[in-house]
């Protein structure tokens, strides 16, 4: 019973609104007008109105099934509304008017769209126009005749009628070379016109006139690229656009105007300095073109820069190739002009199946000091062309002219100064610099400048990897030229190895090998030695450039310093072609000296005399080992240090006051063992 009821009451209240509605007349659609911003106008009639009236309001849709609310107006008067959207020009726009009381009553009118345009003369058909559009509403509008005018702004840019239609399309034939033409669709009613958005295109003559034949690209004598052609087959074409590829695009840079006129020159690049692709097409008085040779474009035979190899006496010819030849290429020539005499040919080569290779020649047997001009010429059935001229200037390269090993001079920290005389005045060279070591039995490369390292004159190098005290080293250089030719080994220069021994107390004994490879003798050989640590050294005496001993007789006083440090140091003789006088210095040796030896026979620890010791004015001996024993034989101290000495404790404990024994043991300077035993009193 209450759903029954329910019922009852909804359905009365339906009755009442639906009754409320019908109180009210709905407003009547009647144009839309698309602007040429996008946004769309649209007009209605209000019916009688009463003064219950209280407003309309506006509604839209992009699908005429979905309506959102645009806006209102309480003015009564008010027939049209703009709506500010820009999609008009895209796609048809729906709209309707609900008029509202101020009772609340509502009424609401037809839908109306806008006429959206559609132009369509895309390929094949560039001169024929296809229109389609919208319809303002199915049926018309009230008002309206159902005619739909076709206008177009040609041929002097003013709107002019076509026809006009029932239907929704529409197609018209356009002659015309080339223009941009616009469309637009108009429906008249009684006191407005529907207005479509414009729609427009390009409009062409489509009959495009026959493809020529490029057949030809060469380059003259002022490095300009020439460019042939045959007259096209259409008769219609009043020129030739020429093409070339910039960046993987065609790009057109000049037209030549006239059927039979076939030959250009391109003044825009230096044919010399790079290459081009061309390209042709036909056009014709409607400024329609032929197809282009872009898929066969021609190219200028680009011969690079002649490489000249001076070490090799070659010229090497490198050059791309030309493109698409009709018919092929048969064959490269290679011509060459010696000092500006005629050019003749020196090579020919034939045409390769890859045409994207690069081609080379070398031409062998080149003498220096000729200008050499060269080109290459493509050969084929009809005609040739020929690439841009080349030249290059032979020339000899400058050969080192000699190579001196000056001096091998040992240094106090036992590193080794060379010094190498060598041709500075060439371009380009290498010097090779070789040790052999007696050891290794071995000749060693250790060293490596090229003439852009040099610092000056002369070479000059410091061997660190080498050990004098240990034996004599030889040396010597090679030159190779900037064709890394090997031009020079320079002479072996052999260092100074000195040894020595103590004869006795009073004399040491020096020898050395002779220092070998100066250009001239050796002329002395000096003496010199230093005392214990001073630092300055005094030269003792001298022999000839043909002794290689020296006894030294030691006077008493020279004993007390411990060491002796000595060096012999050669001295070139003058003359010879580098004329060069070195001094060389072998290594350093030192001579001991035996030293005296005091014992004290007593010590107290914490005493001035603390501890006990052997106490040497030198020790220049090896193998030292000092001991201490007590009374029953025990060993209770040891050590092998001369600074070390006992300080009378065993395991930090004192020991009793009492005699001890000590021992004594080493190698003299001479190698020979000593052994000294004693005693001594330990006082507490």
């Amino acid at each position: 019973m209450i759903k029954r009821l329910t019922y009852l009451l909804l359905l009365t209240v339906f009755i009442i609104n639906i009754s409320k509605a019908a109180n009210l007349d709905p407003a009547k659609m009647s144009c839309t007008v698309v602007n040429p911003d996008g946004s769309v106008t649209f007009w209605w009639k209000n019916p009688i109105i009463s003064s219950s009236f209280k407003k309309n309001v506006f509604y839209h849709s992009t699908n005429g099934v979905t309506f959102t609310k645009i806006d209102s107006t309480i003015d009564a008067s008010t027939i049209n509304y703009q709506h500010i959207i820009s999609t008009g020009n895209h796609a048809p726009q729906y709209y309707f008017v609900e008029s509202v009381s101020l009772t609340g009553d509502l009424s609401q009118s037809d839908t109306i769209a806008s006429i959206y345009l559609q132009l369509d003369n895309n390929a094949p058909d560039f001169n024929e126009a296809d229109l389609f559009w919208t319809s303002v509403s199915d049926p018309p509008p009230f008002g309206t005749n159902g005619w739909y005018k076709v206008y177009w702004d040609y041929p002097d840019g003013n709107w002019s009628l076509i026809d006009s239609t029932q239907d929704n399309t529409f197609s018209h034939d356009v002659i015309v070379c080339y223009d941009s033409i616009n469309f637009k669709i108009e429906l008249d009613n009684e006191s407005c016109s529907s207005v479509s958005n414009i729609s427009g295109n390009w409009f062409i003559d489509v009959d495009y006139p026959l493809q020529t034949v490029f057949d030809s690209v060469s380059i003259n004598d002022d490095s300009r690229a020439i460019l042939g052609w045959q007259p096209s087959l259409s008769q219609d074409v009043a020129g030739y656009i020429l093409y070339h590829l910039v960046s993987g695009s065609w790009i057109a840079f000049d037209t030549v105007v006239g059927l039979n006129n076939t030959f250009y020159v391109d003044t825009l690049y230096d044919a010399c300095l790079e290459t081009h692709e061309y390209a042709i097409a036909s056009i014709d008085s409607c400024g329609n073109k032929s197809e282009g040779t872009f898929l066969e474009p021609q190219k200028t035979i680009f011969l690079y820069d002649i490489g000249f190899n001076v070490c090799a006496h070659q010229d090497t010819l490198i050059w791309e190739q030309y493109l698409n030849a009709e018919p092929i290429v048969e064959n490269y020539l290679v011509w060459r002009s010696d000092n500006g005499t005629d050019f003749s040919i020196v090579g020919t080569l034939s045409n390769p199946e890859n045409d994207t290779v690069k081609m080379q020649f070398i031409d062998e047997g080149i003498d220096p000091g000729i200008n050499y001009e060269y080109f290459i010429q493509a050969v084929f059935e009809n005609g040739t062309s020929s690439s841009c001229k080349k030249t290059v200037d032979s020339y000899s390269y400058k050969v080192p002219q000699h190579l001196y090993f000056a001096n091998a001079d040992v240094l106090p920290t036992n590193e080794i100064d060379l010094v190498v005389d060598v041709d500075t005045s060439v371009y380009s060279c290498t010097w090779e610099l070789y040790r052999y070591d007696p050891f290794s039995n071995s000749d060693n490369n250790f060293s490596s400048t090229n003439k852009s390292q040099l610092q000056g004159f002369p070479l000059n190098i410091l061997d660190t990897d080498v050990d004098p005290p240990s034996t004599y080293y030889e040396y010597y250089a090679m030159v190779f030229d900037s064709c890394g030719i090997e031009r020079f080994k320079s002479n072996i220069l052999k260092t100074i190895h000195l040894s020595g021994s103590k004869l006795n107390e009073q004399t040491n004994s020096l020898e050395w090998n002779a220092l070998e490879g100066w250009e001239t003798s050796v002329e002395k050989y000096y003496i010199y030695r230093i005392i214990g640590n001073e630092t300055n050294a005094s030269l003792i005496d001298s022999v000839s450039g043909q002794t290689f001993q020296y006894d030294d007789l030691i006077s008493s006083n020279l004993a007390t310093e411990g060491k002796l440090t000595y060096w012999v140091e050669a001295k070139q003789s003058a003359g010879g072609e580098y004329d060069w006088r070195s001094f060389s210095n072998s290594n350093r040796i030192d001579i001991f000296f035996e030293s005296n030896i005091y014992f004290a026979n007593a010590f107290r620890p914490g005493g001035l005399n603390n501890e006990f010791k052997p106490i040497f004015s030198y020790f220049s001996g090896s193998d030292y080992q000092f001991q201490i024993f007590n009374r029953w034989g025990q060993l209770i101290f040891e050590t092998s240090d001369i600074e070390e000495g006992w300080d009378g404790l065993i395991d930090g404990q004192n020991q009793i006051s009492g005699i001890y024994v000590y021992r004594l043991s080493y190698k003299n300077v001479y190698g020979l063992d000593e052994d000294m035993k004693g005693t001594v009193m330990l006082l507490q």
